[in-house]
């Protein structure tokens, strides 16, 4: 009985995975063309060999969720300290739920924010018991989506029409997004990077080509800064000659800081920041007129989206995940929030220094922009390269 038990849960682990993939295969039916490509056929019309719906990702959820819960319930005895995200995602919900009810809008609209960023976490859960069942290779599964998602990468890059961003046409996508296939290739490049670290000069190459890769195809700043982040902490880590350059930079931070702030009195900040400046201006100016049962469970989905010139008079989010939480969800949520992700960083005594950058990088999109916490498609890749770390920890520390 033991043994089939055991095939089941490893069954279920597995077509949890399989259904990942399907995602990610079939994330291109939701590419969005907007107002500067409205000449082009978007895929869902001239790709959809299957006749898919558009919104086929989430009716894979609608499967996937109910089978990662049912995965992580039947093994409790293997919960150990993830208990307490698990026990948090739990609090988001019935945020979510009191937002519902005191704006009198449907409860799953509500949940759907809770959903997104739970959907990834449970994921990590999932990941974390297995290894704790069975001697789980996580590293040949890593390797695995990379090669996949690189490869479906390729496959849009040829294929797919151009995307637009900043002003400008970019490189062809291929997962849902110009912003969220950016993300998905931060973290790939993440996790072969980490395959690479002890091969010194192909790392260094790695890096470098995919940062110019990156800034050249798509600009998407918001992972520029993720993965520019995590390329100094590996650079860091990896020689000591980087230590040294480290402590000389250090060094002229007061001028650089001195220089940046007499270069900055001269741009416009707000077109800089694609008006997100005037975007967060018009939420603050929303926010002095809350109640404090606003403040405490938002004025609900939808709320905090807006028109402004700067964006061409179509409606926008804020573009920071924690304006958002506080305006459509209140206050305690997006704190809430931030106990959840940080949650998963204290689930062990010894931190990795690769997955505080991860954990950093993870808060960064959501700061600057619509980050991983609203992409769920991103931020499963995310949790599958952020537990393979974590469960290598020793490893990284010995080099």
């Amino acid at each position: 009985m033991k043994i089939k038990t055991t095939n089941l849960f490893t069954f279920l682990f597995y077509t949890i995975l399989i259904l990942i993939v399907l995602k990610f295969t079939f994330s291109y039916l939701n590419i969005e063309n907007g107002w500067w490509l409205r000449h082009l056929t978007p895929n869902i019309n001239k790709y959809n060999f299957l006749h898919l719906p558009e919104d086929f990702q989430q009716y894979i959820e609608y499967v996937l969720i109910p089978l990662m819960l049912f995965y992580i319930l039947s093994n409790i005895s293997k919960w150990g300290s993830l208990v307490i995200p698990l026990a948090l995602t739990l609090i988001l919900y019935a945020l979510n739920i009191g937002t519902a009810l005191y704006n009198d809008i449907g409860v799953l609209p509500s949940l759907n924010y809770s959903l997104k960023i739970c959907s990834p976490v449970y994921l990590f859960a999932v990941i974390i018991i297995e290894s704790k069942r069975t001697q789980l290779n996580l590293k040949r599964i890593v390797l695995f989506f990379v090669i996949i998602l690189l490869l479906l990468s390729f496959i849009g890059l040829i294929v797919f029409d151009v995307t637009y961003n900043r002003g400008s046409f970019r490189w062809p996508v291929y997962f849902s997004g110009i912003h969220t296939h950016n993300y998905v290739l931060v973290v790939v490049f993440i996790a072969i990077a980490m395959l690479l670290r002890q091969r010194y000069w192909w790392l260094y190459g790695f890096l470098f080509f995919f940062l110019v890769f990156l800034f050249v195809g798509y600009n998407v700043r918001t992972a520029i800064v993720f993965y520019f982040l995590f390329i100094v902490v590996i650079l860091y880590h990896s020689n000591v000659f980087f230590k040294h350059v480290y402590v000389k930079i250090i060094s002229f931070l007061p001028f650089v800081f001195l220089s940046l702030f007499f270069l900055l009195r001269n741009i416009d900040l707000d077109s800089f920041s694609s008006g997100r400046l005037t975007m967060y201006s018009e939420k603050l100016s929303i926010l002095k007129d809350y109640s404090v049962t606003d403040y405490l469970l938002g004025r609900g989905k939808g709320s905090d989206l807006i028109t402004t010139s700067e964006w061409w008079w179509e409606k926008k989010s804020s573009h920071n995940d924690f304006l958002t939480y506080i305006v459509e969800n209140g206050v305690p949520y997006m704190l809430m929030f931030i106990t959840l992700i940080t949650s998963i960083l204290t689930i062990s005594r010894r931190i990795s220094v690769f997955n505080l950058v991860m954990i950093m990088g993870y808060f960064i999109t959501s700061s600057i922009s619509n980050g991983l916490a609203t992409r769920p498609l991103a931020a499963d890749i995310f949790f599958i390269v952020y537990a393979y770390i974590y469960l290598n920890k020793r490893e990284w520390q010995k080099q």
